[in-house]
This record gives structure tokens, C-alpha cells and sequence, in this order.
């Protein structure tokens, strides 16, 4: 087996990136309001030189999501966000006023009536359940059934009922809508699917966050802006929220965009090749618990399918050569990244030992890239 899957951008989907990818508005209120809770701090971004010096580039930035409030990964950025906006909505629904964030953490009497549930591999999830507990209301978190231990566990410390569901990650999601429409919970999911598109959004307007941040801290740096950006797929939320940040404030000095998915669930690669949404069908065989999904965000593909520029599949000692590189320090910084959180940089130690695809990408001397660890490891 090969190092990499490489996908490139089909011609036909060579347009012009669409103008307004995220409403920026909304995303803007969403960064502010995230940037106001107790326990935020703007998450670092490291160089690593000797990553850089084995790909023969000029820098590699690497954004750690690791410590993000104490969850371990960005999803904290999106998740509790759009619970909060959920139970504004639904009491505002309900009474007629909309409740503000101090009024909902003080314990607003209607939030504890409400009982707010999501499809999760573990980290978004998690990100639901501390909003809920946050801002007061129940919590009911599904997981596939091969779900790792760990991430169900910092689930219930967070007050949350965990339910595992037979299957794959996107048959969670439709077991977790039916059982919401039966029961009359809000879903606050990170896909987005037919007739479901509003919270998807106001989750990615949250991601947007993390891609301020590292605007924000290569300007403080003095380094002239990112050529390449590698981003994780699984449903492209996180893509999509860092991606368009990128886009909109860039213009058409923005980074290329390269999604990295699993061997088997990768279905932005598929939708590259094909030209159009195509799925990766199950099983996914892979560690990767937080990229394995073999059905895009409908909003996700339809927002990223003129700006991804390629797409790179990992089999699994891809990401594991990441994991042990960074915990390690060798790279230049020691961080304890889980499997999909290692991903990327996996994928760009493969890249140094593939001077073909390197060039397909203009991975050259003159190239500054980006990388995010999306996950710390839970053991």
C-alpha cells in the first residue's frame, strides 16, 4: 500500500470560490461571544523546523487544539456554542424572551426542562455535554458502539447520559434523530443533512475561531502568510469554518487547502475525483474515530467543493508515525496528539518521503504550511 491517496481537484470544480462561504457577521458574534466565556485562551501555534527541513519547505505552523478549555480538541469551539443558541432559541420559543449566556449559567428554570443530543465519535459530543452542563440543561450523547472508553467516560463527567449504538458514525446519526423526534429533544449535531443545515452552521461559525487565532498569531510573528493549509476532514465542519475564515479574510492570497481523511472514509477525496458528493461506504477499519465518516456535510461539500484544492488519504501507520514524531519533541515540539489530532502531520511526514506529490502540490522551498493537532490523546 502507498503512503498517500492523493485527490485532486477536478477541472469542472476549478470556479470561483463562492463569496460568501460563512456568513461573516455571524461568525464574527460567534467568535466574540466564545472569546467572552471563563477559561478562553487562544490555543498556541508552534513552528516545527525540523518537519520543515525534512519536507525541503521554508516553515511548518502547527495550531494545538490539545488544551482548548480543557476538552482536548477544537470541537469545544463549536458544540457549546450552538447549545447555547439552541436553548436561547427554544425558551425564547417558549416564553417569548430570549435568555442571555449570564442568565442560562445562573440557572435559568426553563433550560432544565430541556434536553439538548447529538451523534458523536467522542470529542464533539463531549464539546454538547460541557455546553450543557454549562448552561443548564440535559444531555443525552450517542456513540458508536467502538467508541474509545475514555471519550465516553470525560462524556459522563460532564453530567451527560451516553448511549452506544450499533454501527458506524452515520447510522448514529439517523438512530439519534429518531430517537430526538420521539422523545422531543433539540439535536445539536456537527452534520448537516436534508432539512437540518442551521446548527451545522452556527458550529462552524464557532471553528472560525480557531483560524482567527492562527491569522492572529502569524501577523504577531512577522511571517508572511500560509501557502498550504492541511485541514481534517470527517464531515468538514472543521474544514469548512477554518477554510472560508481563510478564504474571506485571504482573498485570493489564501493558503491552498488540502483535506486529509482514513484510507477508507474519504469521502471529500471520492467527491474530488467524481466531481460531485459521493460517499465512502463502511466499514472504515481505522483509529481515526473523529474522521471516520463516510457522508460529507451537505452545507460542508457544497461550501468546500470549490476551494479544496486536493485531498490525501492516510492508512493507519500514517497517523501513528504522527503521533509518535510530536510526542516525541523530535519535530521540534512535544505534543500528545490522538489519532485523528496526528493526522496531519502524519500525512506531511509521508510527504517528505514523496518528492512526486510534492511537486503536484508546490510543496517547495518557497512554501509555508499549516497543520492542526485537532485532538489530544485519550487513553
Amino acid at each position: 500500500m502507498s503512503a498517500l491517496r492523493l485527490s485532486l481537484r477536478s477541472p469542472q470544480l476549478r470556479r470561483r470560490a463562492v463569496e460568501r462561504i460563512l456568513d461573516p457577521p455571524a461568525a464574527a458574534i460567534a467568535r466574540d461571544v466564545i472569546r467572552g466565556w471563563t477559561g478562553y485562551d487562544a490555543t498556541p501555534m508552534v513552528t516545527l523546523p525540523e518537519l520543515a527541513a525534512l519536507l525541503g519547505v521554508e516553515s511548518v505552523w502547527l495550531k494545538d487544539e490539545s488544551p482548548r478549555f480543557g476538552l482536548g480538541s477544537f470541537k469545544a469551539l463549536g458544540g457549546a456554542f450552538a447549545v447555547l443558541r439552541a436553548l436561547q432559541d427554544e425558551i425564547e420559543r417558549r416564553s417569548g424572551l430570549r435568555p442571555t449566556t449570564a442568565e442560562l449559567r445562573a440557572g435559568h428554570p426553563l433550560a432544565a426542562d430541556i434536553t439538548v443530543t447529538t451523534a458523536s465519535a467522542g470529542n464533539h459530543g463531549r464539546s454538547v455535554a460541557w455546553g450543557s452542563a454549562e448552561f443548564g440543561c440535559r444531555c443525552v450523547i450517542f456513540l458508536p458502539e467502538d467508541a474509545i472508553p475514555a471519550r465516553a467516560r470525560a462524556i459522563e463527567g460532564h453530567g451527560a447520559e451516553v448511549v452506544r449504538v450499533p454501527g458506524e458514525y452515520d447510522g448514529v446519526v439517523g438512530h439519534t434523530d429518531r430517537e430526538a423526534a420521539r422523545n422531543g429533544w433539540i439535536v445539536v449535531s456537527d452534520t448537516a443533512y436534508e432539512g437540518y443545515e442551521e446548527t451545522p452552521r452556527r458550529i462552524m461559525a464557532g471553528y472560525t475561531l480557531l483560524a482567527a487565532e492562527m491569522l492572529d498569531d502569524l501577523a504577531d510573528a512577522g511571517s508572511a502568510p500560509l501557502t498550504h493549509l492541511f485541514v481534517q476532514a470527517g464531515v468538514g465542519g472543521l474544514a469548512t469554518g477554518v477554510c472560508g475564515h481563510f478564504a474571506q479574510t485571504c482573498g485570493e492570497g489564501r493558503p491552498r487547502f488540502i483535506a486529509v481523511e482514513p484510507w477508507r472514509a474519504d469521502c471529500f477525496g471520492r467527491s474530488l475525483r467524481l466531481g460531485r458528493a459521493s460517499i465512502a461506504e463502511p466499514p472504515f477499519h481505522t483509529a481515526m474515530g473523529g474522521l471516520a465518516a463516510g457522508v460529507a456535510s451537505t452545507i460542508a461539500w457544497d461550501y468546500l467543493a470549490p476551494l479544496l484544492d486536493a485531498a490525501v488519504a492516510l492508512p493507519e501507520p500514517v497517523w501513528t508515525a504522527g503521533a509518535e514524531a510530536l510526542e516525541s519533541g523530535r519535530l521540534g515540539a512535544r505534543i500528545i496528539a490522538g489519532p485523528s489530532g496526528a493526522a496531519g502531520v502524519g500525512a506531511l511526514l509521508a510527504l517528505a518521503r514523496l518528492p512526486g506529490i510534492r511537486r503536484l502540490l508546490g510543496l517547495d522551498r518557497s512554501a509555508r504550511v499549516g497543520a492542526i493537532v485537532t485532538e489530544q490523546r485519550f487513553d
